[in-house]
């Protein structure tokens, strides 16, 4: 939303909404376990998700880790199809909010990301690439997430925060917290949809 100021300048008075891009606008979690399979040549191990630091926290050596994550970065994320209802819901936020995506994305996978952005024409008007996403130089009014650890960040900065609900982070009860199960729920909650008059 733009309005004129007392220079005559035009300016952007819609507030920041940070988005995150793995399991929250792409599914990257089957992903991450196919290159697990190909690289260590060994099933999926049960109960185990490779997604918000499960990787991390596993105890694979650390050089097949890198493999994995390296691989990911460099040649996967091309392929990584969207989850459903995030362009019409992106576009719908994008007339309340601006979108600020933030991706723990290492800052090498910039490229790959914005052709995946432009690919699927998505909508957004800022991409960082952070591990500690409450650093970023924008003023968040509000964020939507998956990854317990950016989820609590959040939390503490005073942010609203929106769980995009996934099997990784089924243990956050936190009632300041809106889970929700896909982009249709989150714009329901936020209640951007347009007023269409009845026929």
């Amino acid at each position: 939303m733009l309005f004129m100021n007392c220079f005559g300048e035009t300016e952007d008075v819609r507030k920041n909404f940070a988005v995150d891009i793995d399991n929250v606008l792409a599914h990257a979690e089957e992903e991450v376990q196919r290159l697990f399979q190909e690289v260590t040549g060994e099933p999926w191990p049960t109960g185990m998700y490779g997604s918000a630091g499960g990787l991390d926290q596993s105890s694979l050596d650390r050089d097949c880790l890198e493999t994995i994550f390296a691989r990911f970065h460099e040649e996967s994320i091309p392929r990584l199809p969207l989850l459903p209802g995030v362009k019409p819901a992106l576009e719908l936020l994008q007339t309340r909010y601006r979108i600020v995506l933030i991706t723990a994305r290492r800052p090498h996978s910039r490229p790959q990301t914005l052709e995946w952005l432009t690919k699927h024409a998505l909508p957004f008007d800022a991409l960082y690439h952070t591990e500690d996403k409450t650093t970023i130089p924008e003023s968040l009014v509000a964020a939507i997430d998956d990854h317990p650890l950016h989820i609590q960040g959040y939390r503490e900065m005073g942010i609203r925060v929106f769980l995009m609900d996934q099997p990784w982070n089924r243990s956050i009860q936190d009632p300041d917290v809106t889970r929700v199960c896909g982009w249709d729920a989150l714009i329901d909650c936020l209640q951007v949809r347009p007023n269409i008059p009845e026929p």
